[in-house]
């Protein structure tokens, strides 16, 4: 065997292009059959000498030779073993890689048969958690794939809704890392024999992920959206507390929806969190209004001081008309613009607006209505 040859082998899936692709299924099968007999013969085949043998009666190549092991192993229908101990395939990789001549005591063997009990338990576990309604017909190695592609899919979604989860008000954390832990740990070896069993021995536990992750699913896929705008929806209502609270009913619904968003498990509560949601907005919006209303009459009498002052003013230095209207017209557009101010930011910024004019009108040289403005301003304080 060649260390480049090794060295290109593929761990993983198959529809990477090799150039050979064309003739797989029967050169597979070939080795397997080959691996089969010679296991049947002798219980086991050592890799360094099943290569050559293999590359002698069916002219493969032994960079196809081993590729086609490889992936014989991740059909999980053979295990490699070493000194009494089974190897997982990059481990086999990495070994070959340091030391060729590891393939001379590296074994292939069949995989392990587990007892009808067991296959017959963790085949009806699977059924529980899975939309198959009838596997009878599948035999160890099937069962396997369908285990790991279980296995694949929850660790994908647990992986998925993490960075979430890791986020304030957000549920889930502490599941998803303790069941990432424990997928980690039940499918460390993915051979046929070892998934099954684990399956087998931890049925309760993989009952619980089941239901946990079928919960995180509903979750984050159909309610994600909705929390987050609950979460910055309960921070704005804050803002309206004292409000809130000199109403009863008002103020009992709020305490209900921070009490739903600050639960670790919130899934049964999601239709409560709707309907309060919407009960708090509806009050929350009136009282809005009621403060954005105010300010737009406390700006607008403001506004119009403003405008009184600056006429006096311009009367007091006899202001010609083109600079009387210079000095008018940006205000009464700013009072306009806050009659038609639909939030307090919105009114805020006006009254901005109108600071700011009375700032930039030295930079356009009208020096004499700056005069009158700065004036005005501080008349205005004094008040």
């Amino acid at each position: 065997m060649r260390y480049s040859d090794i060295e290109n082998v593929n761990l993983g899936h198959r529809q990477i292009s090799f150039g050979f692709e064309n003739n797989l299924s029967q050169e597979q099968n070939a080795v397997m059959e080959c691996l089969a007999d010679q296991i049947k013969q002798h219980g086991h085949v050592v890799l360094s000498e099943f290569v050559p043998y293999v590359k002698e009666t069916h002219g493969l190549s032994e960079f196809k030779i081993l590729q086609y092991i490889f992936w014989i192993a991740q059909d999980f229908k053979i295990q490699f073993r070493i000194n009494n101990k089974n190897l997982e395939m990059f481990k086999v990789k990495n070994l070959l890689l340091n030391s060729i001549e590891s393939g001379e005591q590296l074994l292939i063997i069949a995989a392990e048969t587990v007892d009808d009990s067991v296959f017959q338990g963790a085949k009806n576990l699977y059924l529980k958690i899975s939309e198959e309604e009838n596997i009878d017909d599948c035999d160890q190695y099937e069962l396997g794939c369908f285990l790991a592609k279980k296995i694949r899919i929850w660790q994908n979604s647990f992986q998925s809704y993490k960075p979430s989860a890791q986020k304030k008000y957000f549920p889930g954390k502490k599941e998803i890392d303790r069941w990432l832990s424990f997928i980690e740990e039940i499918s460390t070896k993915q051979d046929s024999f070892s998934l099954i069993s684990a399956f087998y021995d931890n049925s309760a536990q993989i009952l619980n992920l089941y239901a946990q992750e079928k919960r995180l699913t509903e979750f984050y896929t159909k309610h994600h959206d909705f929390w987050t705008t609950l979460i910055k929806s309960v921070e704005e209502f804050s803002e309206n507390l004292p409000e809130l609270n000199k109403n009863n009913e008002a103020s009992a619904d709020f305490d209900g929806l921070k009490q739903i968003l600050s639960s670790p498990a919130p899934y049964d509560m999601i239709s409560e969190a709707y309907e309060l949601f919407e009960k708090v907005r509806v009050f929350n919006d009136m009282i809005v209004k009621e403060k954005t209303d105010q300010c737009r009459i406390d700006a607008l009498s403001e506004l119009d001081q403003m405008i009184e002052k600056m006429k006096g003013l311009l009367d007091t230095h006899n202001a010609n008309m083109d600079l009387r209207n210079k000095a008018l017209y940006s205000l009464r557009q700013i009072k306009t613009r806050v009659e038609k101010a639909e939030s307090i930011n919105a009114v805020n910024l006006c009254l901005n607006g109108a600071e700011y004019i009375f700032d930039v009108l030295p930079e356009n040289g009208a020096l004499p209505i700056w005069f009158c403005a700065r004036s005005a301003r501080c008349l205005l304080k004094r008040q």
